[in-house]
Parts: C-alpha cells; sequence; structure tokens
C-alpha cells in the first residue's frame, strides 16, 4: 500500500512507513476507496466507449 501512496499521492515512502498505525489505515481505507473509484470510473468510460 506504501507504494501506490507513493505512485499515486507522491508521498515519500518513509512518510507513510513513519506514521502511526491508526494513521496508516485510515490511509489505507482512502487508497481502497479511490482504487474503487477508479475502477468504477474505468467501466464507464469502457461502456460509454462501446467496450465490455
Amino acid at each position: 500500500m506504501d507504494y501506490l501512496h507513493y505512485r499515486l499521492k507522491n508521498w515519500k515512502p518513509l512518510e507513510y512507513m513513519g506514521m502511526p498505525e491508526g494513521q496508516k489505515r485510515v490511509a489505507r481505507a482512502y487508497m481502497r476507496q479511490e482504487i474503487r473509484d477508479r475502477e468504477e470510473e474505468y467501466r464507464a468510460i469502457q461502456k460509454a466507449a462501446g467496450g465490455r
């Protein structure tokens, strides 16, 4: 999950790794929601483009 924060949010790895566990839990929950949102958006684009 720390890699996704690095790639998608430009967080330095040590920023995420240095967080208390409670903050990491919240960050992971938000990242999972963002992934779901991106997947939903991708499916909507595919459908609009005549894909599956």
